[in-house]
């Protein structure tokens, strides 16, 4: 995992809404780190639409960043 990603605001990801930001904040989930640390299902436990969970996933790739439970 890139470490300097762990630290990283999920702010940067502009294209995941206030209330979506809000919604992981509250799960503990404040950082690129923390969110490359949960799985797909738990972000559509956190009510994230499957499309926006590819979006994250894109993105984290992008980053050398994988969602858990994807290598």
């Amino acid at each position: 995992m890139e470490e300097k990603y762990n630290k990283q605001s999920i702010n940067r990801f502009d294209f995941i809404t206030e209330e979506k930001i809000n919604t992981l904040k509250q799960n503990d989930v404040k950082t690129l780190g923390e969110l490359a640390n949960k799985t797909r299902t738990n972000l559509k436990e956190y009510g994230f639409e499957n499309f926006e969970i590819n979006k994250i996933d894109i993105e984290l790739q992008l980053l050398g960043l994988n969602l858990k439970g994807r290598n």
